[in-house]
């Protein structure tokens, strides 16, 4: 049912900004192009900044058949019917969480460089499983660089799809198409551009153009 929509661009939120407004605008705007899925990644916001911001991309995401997956805060998103949700790997949490947030609920987990940790999600009804930090990146000070052939190992032996991360902007985004993954996800690649629609677009030309 959700796997329509784990595919493509994956756009993710940036941690810092300048104001809620712009930063509100922006998101809006990207939601409003063709992605089907989109990430907020509030972890620096408090609660009511996090709620509000949360309603309004909810919202916004609801009108244009966009699924929104929150980073962490497994709590609030029980209280949305389809949001879904992304966790770092961890042992316990990944084996619990299905049962905690029911069958229909997206679940994202990071799996850094380890095809041990992606299986283990998919056995645990993980929904995908991200790899990466793909190049380096500014957005997390403790990162592993994931090689490119980890990613083709799990094409081959997974069943969910594979998101790739971490320092991916036009420059470098075909060196991870090829590797054909269902998604590719962008934080400074999309929101810390000029224009982040045009670039944008052009991400996803790049993608959808390509046959993976």
């Amino acid at each position: 049912m959700n796997g329509k929509y784990l595919k493509g661009i994956y756009p993710i939120t940036p941690n810092k900004y300048v104001s809620d407004k712009i930063f509100i605008e922006d998101c809006l705007r990207v939601i409003n192009t063709s992605i089907s899925v989109f990430q907020f990644r509030p972890k620096l916001l408090s609660y009511a900044r996090r709620n509000r911001i949360t309603n309004l991309l909810y919202k916004e995401c609801l009108q244009n058949d966009v699924k929104l997956i929150l980073n962490d805060f497994v709590d609030e998103v029980i209280r949305y019917d389809d949001v879904g949700i992304h966790i770092g790997f961890d042992v316990c949490e990944v084996k619990n969480i299905r049962n905690k947030l029911g069958v229909d609920r997206i679940i994202g987990i990071s799996c850094y460089d380890s095809l041990d940790n992606a299986k283990y999600c998919e056995e645990n009804k993980a929904s995908y499983v991200s790899f990466g930090s793909m190049y380096r990146t500014n957005n997390k000070v403790n990162y592993t660089v994931c090689k490119k052939n980890i990613v083709k190992e799990a094409r081959e032996s997974l069943h969910i799809p594979i998101c790739v991360i971490g320092g991916i902007n036009l420059d470098n985004i075909r060196e991870q198409i090829i590797l054909k993954p269902d998604m590719i996800a962008l934080i400074d690649g999309v929101f810390n551009q000029i224009d982040s629609i045009e670039a944008l677009n052009i991400l996803i030309n790049e993608f959808t153009n390509e046959e993976i």
